[in-house]
């Protein structure tokens, strides 16, 4: 930890736990053990009316939505 409190979490764990800059954390302590839970936001969820999309919909998709 620095002289300002912040802590260095190692790029090999951030990458597997997919942790990015600015990441929110949520911070608990439990019998002297502090533990940073990273902070999810919900997804949101979209509506549409119409009944197929098209490659035009999902430009940045790439193959894992469209198993090419």
């Amino acid at each position: 930890m620095d002289e300002r409190g912040r802590i260095l979490i190692p790029s090999e764990e951030r990458e597997k736990l997919g942790l990015k800059a600015g990441t929110e954390f949520q911070l608990i302590e439990k019998s002297g053990v502090l533990l940073l839970k990273p902070i999810i936001p919900k997804p949101v969820r979209v509506r549409s009316k119409k009944k197929k999309w098209g490659t035009e919909a999902f430009l940045d998709a790439g193959e894992a939505t469209f198993g090419e």
